[in-house]
């Protein structure tokens, strides 16, 4: 992957940015895009590129892991229930603040290269689009390779469309500038075409790991749809008055219609299933397996495409990284977090106190992982995510992995997302006995298939409300995996959520009435970044900024 990711830097470059990492390699040669794509080699190079967005260290220069090696967590993740900040370790990092007390501002840098770095995808996806038809090369590969291209540009879009509403589209590989803002309506649009394209040429699976299939589309689908119904049903954004991120368009009855017949093709036929156990899909020790329910990977480390991710800056048991691979503690859990999870539920697991040995340790497939302390009712400011972990840090550094990085694939679609999709769109369709078998899959697996403990569970967290019981059930099963603040504001729930927080302080600093007062329902949407309002004259900012 090095002499390929070498070979490429000049492509990538032309292709709307590279990595920092290609900035230190010396090229051997520029090749301007219409020298580029002549080979099937060709494609594939620029294929890869396109993926490499996702958790590039930066791009042309900008960003420090903008999307899902850093950033994208803290926009999809903080500043509602699922997880907050240890604001004694995080004043110095004025830039993060803001994500967890709702005071962000168009000026934000992490806002900014989260954007320009979505549409440094769609550009890099644009030209595979554009260009790899026109190579002489094997058909079936070069329409797959178009496919994928088509899922990559459909997903950023969705994202920019979930983080800012509507937003500039273009198709072209010279977009111009001066493009305006599209409807959100215009811009969902196009993900949903880009997906059901793919879906039509790919196959049920790569041979290359970590790449999309299929399914992978038609997850998507689920998820869009999904979104689109239950905006629409909740009035979200009807207050502000805006007419780009309006759901006015949408038809709720028949987009939950589509979403429940595309959830039900993955589930009926993809072949994805649940692994046991739970915390076995995030380590490195066993992501093999894991593979058997990730449906979309950001992959990291020596197996993946040579860029790793941030593990120290995100959510994991505060330690040391340099010891015991630990992080620095700045993402945690609230008190509801851990508060939603029985007893009974293995899922709880997924928390636990600070990690300070260097002698207590489980070792998995030959990879060593130090154990947190248990978590104590007594010291629950001490509270820590334990879902993600990292193995030995000189075990690491031996494998050519920093210590204060990670090499564990990081989810971005499972098998049990679907499963909780399923039960929604059975929900909104009239099938609620349906969904509740469904939600039941999802607890025997977090019981250890324990019966008996699967029923005292599902009895603990019914809720005549079935919806509030669903999200729920989403909260505890995809903590901190970047769908808690999107599954809020799509339900029009946030505001309820947040004022509901408890105001007993978990850290020291930790105000939640301050994160209550900033709040408002502009802010739903993130500002279009101040840089590409200067920039282009023709953009228009979200209402409140």
């Amino acid at each position: 992957m090095k002499k390929i990711f070498t070979l490429i830097f000049c492509v990538l470059a032309l292709l709307c940015g590279s990595c920092k990492k290609f900035l230190d390699q010396k090229p051997y040669s520029l090749i301007a895009p219409e020298n580029f794509f002549k080979s099937a080699n060709d494609a594939e190079l620029a294929i890869t590129g396109v993926y490499d967005v996702m958790n590039a260290p930066s791009i042309q220069g900008y960003g420090n892991q903008a999307l899902w090696g850093r950033g994208m967590h803290y926009l999809t993740n903080l500043g509602v229930d699922d997880l907050t900040q240890d604001v004694r370790y995080t004043t110095a990092i004025p830039d993060l603040m803001p994500f967890y007390d709702y005071t962000y501002t168009a000026d934000n840098p992490n806002l900014w290269y989260a954007y320009f770095s979505l549409y440094a995808g769609i550009n890099r996806a644009n030209f595979v689009i554009e260009r790899v038809p026109t190579i002489d090369m094997n058909a079936t590969r070069r329409a797959q390779i178009v496919g994928e291209a088509q899922y990559m540009r459909g997903m950023f879009y969705c994202y920019l469309a979930w983080l800012w509403g509507g937003v500039p589209v273009t198709t072209s590989t010279n977009p111009e500038i001066t493009t305006p803002r599209l409807p959100v309506q215009q811009v969902l649009q196009q993900a949903e075409a880009d997906f059901k394209a793919a879906y039509n040429v790919l196959p049920a699976r790569s041979t290359i790991i970590g790449r999309v299939n299929k399914y992978t589309a038609a997850g998507f689908l689920a998820k869009l749809y999904l979104y689109e119904a239950s905006c629409k049903q909740n009035n979200v954004s009807q207050s502000l008055n805006f007419a780009l991120n309006s759901f006015d368009w949408v038809n709720a009855s028949e987009a939950y219609t589509q979403a429940l017949n595309w959830a039900k093709d993955v589930y009926d036929n993809s072949g994805y299933k649940l692994i046991r156990p739970f915390n076995y899909l995030f380590l490195a020790a066993t992501e093999a397996a894991a593979r058997d329910e990730n449906m979309m990977i950001v992959q990291a480390g020596t197996g993946g495409s040579q860029e790793i991710i941030l593990f120290s800056y995100l959510a994991g048991p505060r330690g040391s990284y340099r010891t015991n691979s630990g992080t620095y503690g700045w993402l945690r859990p609230h008190r509801e977090t851990y508060l939603r999870y029985n007893a009974n539920d293995g899922r709880i697991s997924t928390m636990s106190g600070y990690l300070n040995t260097t002698t207590n340790f489980t070792t998995i497939n030959g990879f060593k992982y130090y154990t947190p302390e248990p978590i104590s009712t007594s010291t629950i400011g001490t509270l820590c995510v334990n879902k993600w972990r990292e193995d030995d840090p000189n075990a690491k550094l031996a494998r050519g992995i920093d210590t204060f990085s990670g090499e564990t694939d990081f989810a971005i679609l499972r098998f049990a997302d679907i499963i909780l999709m399923y039960a929604e769109a059975k929900f909104q369709t009239g099938d609620e006995a349906g969904a509740r078998a469904l939600l039941r899959e999802i607890r025997l697996r977090a019981c250890g298939d324990d019966v008996a403990k699967t029923t005292t569970v599902t009895t603990a967290y019914f809720k005549t409300d079935f919806m509030t019981e669903l999200l729920d059930e989403r909260g505890r099963e995809l903590l901190a995996e970047g769908w808690r603040r999107f599954d809020l504001i799509r339900t029009g729930r946030i505001r309820t959520v947040l004022n509901g927080l408890s105001t007993a302080n978990m850290f020291p600093g930790h105000d939640i009435n301050l994160i209550k007062a900033n709040f408002q329902d502009y802010k739903i949407w993130y500002p279009i970044p101040s840089r590409d309002i200067a920039t282009n004259t023709n953009l228009v900012q979200n209402p409140g900024y």
